[in-house]
């Protein structure tokens, strides 16, 4: 039995040289190799007149178009050949040519040409693409010359309409490739549709993100907003399609999806940057042990202090008249009303601001009580400084509470501080 299928081994393997050898004797390597020497002699000529007519067309379109731009005094035709429109313009024409030539350069093989017409095919459908977008940032810099809120629209829907141009091109290729209509190659992509929204989920959230930016004025490039979510705050120096960058004032860049400047809390202060004005909100925190109310020698003191004399003689002759209806004995403390050493700090850090040439007065100005803490009563300034500039802002608010923590003394009150031995 192994004698046997030795032999067969041995049989089949003298067949198969038997085979290549008639193959060998048979074949006519001198028709073939003449063949195949015209064959590649033509793809080299067709190759390098397509270089010639490209170089030609090429350089011939451009020094139209540059004319064209240098006689006009428009801003479009300029962008246009900055983007090189003009150049994707000439590529069409040389392709033209070279397809019409294909045939009479190789109609003597088939299936050459059949390759050659794909290849052209592509090249075309790759020359709109660029071409399309092209275009499309030509378009978006024209739009985009003035920084408003179209301006996020504008760059939202241009980097969808490549993205769109880009997929419709590449079913195109496939098309061209597998030998079928547009409509088929579609119709078996509709199997994945779930997948492809999956992908461009953030795509199209930010499609949709851009358009409503734009359409309710949210947010705009170069706006100073902060975003809670993320801890952040700094001036928005870009939006696009599927993100937005915004520039921290430690001068760190931050990506975030543009979708959330929609779908999250964000603060936009750009509204107070151009009224020129910044908010104050800061308290001093007061041992609430150190208020008392003011004797007459501490009331004839403070009668001295310019901001609060109108305030103090006012006031008290509101108060004796009221002791007086009232036959209140004064001579217990706790009886009738009497002036305090905080509520006067109060009423004179309220003239402290109302004179100041540094805060806003055409806006909300106000001294007021917080709720009590353990750690004391906080005494809170609500006021605008009169500029929006970081480095003014923190001037005036140092300033500010610079006098009023130091005046805080005269009024005979102490500023709640944790010491070393009550923190540990």
């Amino acid at each position: 039995m192994c004698y046997k299928i030795f032999i067969e081994k041995i049989l089949s393997k003298i067949f198969q040289i038997q085979v290549i050898y008639e193959f060998y004797h048979n074949f006519d390597f001198k028709k073939w190799g003449y063949i195949t020497l015209i064959i590649i002699g033509k793809t080299l000529f067709f190759t390098v007149l397509l270089i010639i007519l490209e170089f030609i067309f090429n350089r011939g379109v451009r020094f139209i178009g540059r004319r064209i731009v240098s006689s006009t005094h428009f801003v479009w035709d300029n962008i246009l050949y900055e983007n090189k429109v003009f150049d994707s313009l000439a590529h069409f024409f040389p392709l033209s040519i070279g397809f019409l030539l294909i045939e009479p350069f190789f109609k003597s093989s088939h299936t050459i040409v059949i390759y050659l017409e794909k290849i052209f095919d592509i090249l075309f459908v790759l020359i709109v693409l660029q071409f399309l977008i092209r275009v499309v940032n030509s378009i978006m810099r024209i739009a985009t010359s003035e920084n408003n809120h179209q301006t996020i629209a504008v760059r939202s829907f241009s980097q969808l309409l490549k993205i769109i141009s880009i997929i419709f091109c590449v079913l195109v290729i496939i098309a061209i490739l597998t030998k079928n209509d547009l409509i088929t190659v579609l119709t078996s992509l509709g199997a994945i549709t779930a997948i492809v929204i999956l992908v461009f989920r953030d795509t199209i959230l930010g499609f949709v993100s851009g358009v409503q930016m734009a359409s309710t004025k949210m947010i705009k490039v170069g706006d100073w907003i902060g975003i809670s979510k993320y801890s952040i705050e700094g001036t928005v120096i870009e939006i696009n399609l599927t993100s937005a960058k915004i520039e921290n004032f430690d001068k760190t860049i931050t990506s975030v999806p543009t979708y959330d400047l929609i779908s999250t809390a964000v603060t936009n202060f750009e509204v107070m940057r151009q009224k020129n004005i910044r908010r104050i909100k800061r308290s001093i925190l007061f041992n609430i042990q150190s208020f008392h109310f003011c004797n007459s020698e501490k009331l004839k003191k403070f009668q001295h202090v310019y901001l609060i004399k109108n305030y103090i003689h006012k006031k008290q002759k509101e108060i004796d008249l009221f002791n007086k209806e009232k036959n209140v004995d004064i001579r217990i403390d706790l009886n009738g009303r009497r002036l305090t050493n905080i509520g006067l700090f109060r009423q004179y850090a309220l003239e402290y601001l109302h004179q100041h040439p540094r805060i806003s007065q055409s806006e909300t100005l106000m001294v007021r009580h917080l709720e009590p803490t353990p750690y004391g009563l906080p005494v809170e300034l609500y006021c605008f400084t009169n500029t929006s500039e970081s480095i003014k802002y923190e001037q005036i608010q140092a300033s500010v509470f610079d006098h009023l923590l130091t005046a805080a003394k005269e009024f005979n009150l102490e500023v709640t501080q944790v010491t070393k031995k009550e923190f540990f």
